[in-house]
């Protein structure tokens, strides 16, 4: 079984520290602790943790405002807010602001461990999903985009030269071309290599939906949003997201992505708290994207956040001497 990081606990309050602690190292877990959210931002920022419980009283920033500070910093960081002051609306107020979970003081310690015992099950599910897909993406290899014709080499040669960036790219090129095999190798040889790399076919997705899987919901967004949900942009933090087909992307949604890719910040579906992730995007169509432009069915502004590369794999009739390899 994987090791799990510590848990980082915030209160003021050291005997409530010290009875946290104990509690929790009975169960196995590891624990920091810090007396204030400044002191635990900073902890935060040099450390990883499965989760953080913070008390909602604190002395300097409250926990309310650490619990908005860590979710907008580390999307992806499971908070739990205990307080002894509890009254419905701050119940709400936390749960809006991104807490997992609010506790009432005084509360059984089964409650808590049952909540820590969510968490560390989300943080091993999320580990292990994130193995799976970098060993997916080790199938994505160079010598996979196969021909010797002058463009298959200088197609290989500009993905040697692109991969190390962090430059967004536009893949532009018939169905068949070899596009995901083209943005699978970026990532492979990039230096996001050991991170998530997630594909998004747009065209396969309802529009209804695709914006809510792209940037997550939060509960009760839309009917059925029964719960909170990470989008697969939260998902691919540090990584690589490939938006296959954006050709299809409605101009509404044209309009979301582009403000993500101008400061790395987004909104899920239903919310009103911005998150921030750090995601190199690589985009692909088979669509004529200039036409598509004309005549206002994508934006040329996002056309032109896109295409910062931009590769044109040939089709196999402007490389017949490539045929006899293929075969």
């Amino acid at each position: 079984m994987m090791t799990l990081p510590p848990l980082l606990f915030v209160d003021d309050e050291r005997n409530m520290r010290l009875s946290l602690e104990a509690v929790m190292t009975g169960e196995g877990y590891e624990v920091r602790s810090a007396e204030s959210a400044e002191e635990a931002l900073k902890l935060l920022q040099h450390n990883e943790f499965f989760m953080v419980i913070t008390d909602a009283r604190l002395g300097g920033m409250s926990g309310y405002d650490f619990l908005k500070e860590a979710r907008a910093r580390w999307p992806a960081l499971p908070v739990l807010i205990i307080t002894a002051y509890a009254t419905p609306k701050l119940a709400v107020e936390a749960i809006k602001s991104g807490a997992i979970d609010y506790l009432a003081k005084p509360f059984a310690p089964e409650e808590l461990l049952h909540a820590v015992a969510r968490c560390a099950e989300r943080y091993r599910l999320l580990q292990e999903n994130a193995a799976l897909r970098a060993r997916a993406g080790e199938v994505y290899r160079l010598d996979q985009i196969i021909g010797e014709s002058p463009k298959m080499k200088a197609l290989r040669q500009l993905i040697q030269t692109v991969a190390p960036t962090n430059a967004t790219v536009l893949i532009l090129g018939e169905s068949g071309t070899g596009k995901e095999l083209i943005a699978g190798a970026l990532h492979s040889l990039s230096q996001r290599r050991e991170q998530n790399y997630i594909r998004i076919n747009c065209a396969a997705i309802p529009e209804t939906l695709l914006e809510s899987e792209l940037f997550g919901h939060e509960k009760g967004a839309f009917t059925g949003a029964l719960r909170q949900r990470a989008g697969r942009v939260e998902e691919a933090d540090g990584g690589t997201i490939f938006l296959d087909e954006i050709g299809d992307m409605s101009r509404p949604l044209q309009a979301k992505l582009l403000r993500f890719l101008e400061d790395g910040t987004f909104t899920r579906v239903g919310g009103n708290q911005e998150l921030r992730v750090d995601v190199r995007l690589i985009a692909a169509t088979n669509r004529d994207i200039i036409q598509a432009i004309s005549q206002n069915h994508f934006r040329e502004d996002l056309f032109h956040r896109l295409n910062v590369v931009q590769f044109h794999p040939p089709p196999l009739r402007e490389r017949c001497q490539d045929i006899p390899l293929l075969a």
